[in-house]
């Protein structure tokens, strides 16, 4: 189960209740999360990719999302764990 995250400003405030769609999406039936069947045009690597990517996202993001987003700063910790899943950097190939 994932811990929820409560508010600085309202103590006691539930914030996945205040802020529904910061509900995760593992959640949700794939039908509901999958409006336009993105996943049916992803090959299986990239379909990996993506279960990965929300479950690193599930896991080190949602938990201090709201810590961040009331401070109004970027959570920079997770940019190593993005940089391992690689996700984050330069995408242009030199020839």
């Amino acid at each position: 189960m994932i811990k929820e995250a409560k508010s600085n400003y309202f103590p006691g405030l539930d914030v996945s209740i205040a802020f529904p769609q910061a509900t995760p999406a593992s959640i949700f039936p794939p039908c509901v999360s999958d409006y336009y069947q993105f996943d049916d045009l992803l090959t299986p690597e990239e379909q990996a990719l993506r279960k990965k990517v929300r479950e690193c996202m599930e896991k080190e993001v949602a938990p201090i999302m709201a810590k961040y987003w009331e401070k109004a700063e970027f959570p920079f910790e997770v940019v190593p764990k993005l940089g391992a899943l690689r996700i984050a950097g330069g995408s242009i190939k030199l020839n």
